[in-house]
């Protein structure tokens, strides 16, 4: 990394003429270091030069040339994978991969530039750094392209941007729910684990909540409870948890018969996916179960002792079906069916 660096300063005097020299260094960096399993850089403790690789993105020779751009997203994204690298982007290099965004090239350039946001928005400061810049404007439009590698990974830097409440409410406030929405049906697993993993992220904001049911969005995310794909079923269950906080949205999701697939996901091989689904079963069903409570009161009491709450006794259930669950995978290797497969071709 070093090495292209030192070969970029040198050749600024003459970088039109040079530029061969250093697409080729800067190809051999990326093409060695692309896969974060077998990259050295990823594991290496030296510092690496930033600040270089992010002027570069500002010069216009580079600007101009669609193939140096698409490199030089790669190698920032390979450096993004560090989270000392991230913080040291700071406004003035977020402001930079923004402006390179804005009519890019291609959409391969589109893309990897969107992979660069994805990773570096895991720190709080970038994301209030980006939220000063068009960044999020632009990713909502790379969401309604057709390129499906563009989608996913522009999702992948939305859902990033809002793991954080300011994110969220920028998100919402620039019309993101209404394209998300749109992308949870795409025949693609890529996008919309991204998507759903996004409007997850979104749904904790209360005011997203309306417009993610006047969206149409419900009855979607309670037909990805089936998804035989962890990452997909658990978003959806973790989305359906935050807006069945809403009256009128529980009712959908009851009407909609969402309890069995989330019940079923209760022994699921991942706790994240449990928890999300323990949560919106007890917003579903648990008011009703307090008010039947209430109604009962006087019938919950035998040889002066009070018998547990029906909503207390539920979430006892749910702790023990979860806890049958990591059991079930201790003992054997393949975990339980969460869904019928879907068959080939479908």
């Amino acid at each position: 990394m070093q090495d292209v660096a030192n070969l970029f300063r040198s050749c600024l005097p003459s970088l039109e003429t040079s530029k061969v020299r250093v697409k080729v260094a800067l190809k051999s960096f990326v093409d060695a270091n692309d896969n974060p399993s077998t990259s050295s850089n990823y594991t290496s403790s030296e510092e690496d030069p930033v600040e270089v690789y992010l002027d570069m993105l500002q010069h216009g020779v580079v600007r101009r040339d669609a193939t140096w751009m698409l490199l030089l997203f790669r190698a920032l994204k390979i450096l993004s994978r560090k989270k000392e690298n991230r913080i040291r982007f700071g406004p003035a290099g977020l402001r930079g991969v923004v402006s390179a965004l804005v009519n890019p090239h291609n959409n391969r350039v589109a893309a990897e530039g969107s992979n660069v946001l994805l990773n570096v928005c895991y720190e709080i400061d970038n994301v209030e750094a980006l939220l000063e810049t068009p960044g999020v404007q632009q990713l909502l439009l790379f969401l309604m392209e057709d390129d499906e590698e563009l989608q996913a990974n522009a999702a992948g830097a939305i859902q990033s941007i809002c793991f954080q409440e300011d994110g969220r409410r920028h998100v919402h406030q620039k019309g993101g729910i209404a394209v998300l929405a749109g992308l949870l049906t795409s025949p693609n697993a890529k996008v919309v684990t991204r998507a759903v993993g996004a409007m997850h992220n979104l749904s904790s904001y209360a005011e997203a909540i309306r417009d993610i049911r006047a969206s149409g969005s419900i009855p979607t995310l309670v037909a990805l409870l089936h998804n035989g794909m962890l990452p997909i079923s658990g978003s959806a269950a973790g989305a359906l948890q935050n807006v069945s906080r809403e009256v009128a949205s529980r009712l959908i999701i009851r009407e909609l018969d969402a309890v069995p697939p989330l019940a079923r996901l209760l022994s699921a091989p991942d706790v994240q996916a449990q928890v999300c689904a323990s949560g919106a079963l007890l917003n579903i069903v648990g008011p009703d179960l307090d008010q039947r409570e209430r109604e009962q009161r006087q019938l919950l009491f035998s040889s002066s002792r009070r018998r547990p709450g029906q909503r207390r006794a539920l979430g006892r259930l749910m702790a023990l079906c979860m806890a049958a669950g990591a059991i079930y995978d201790c003992l054997f290797e393949e975990p339980p069916p969460l869904a019928p497969q879907a068959e080939a071709g479908s």
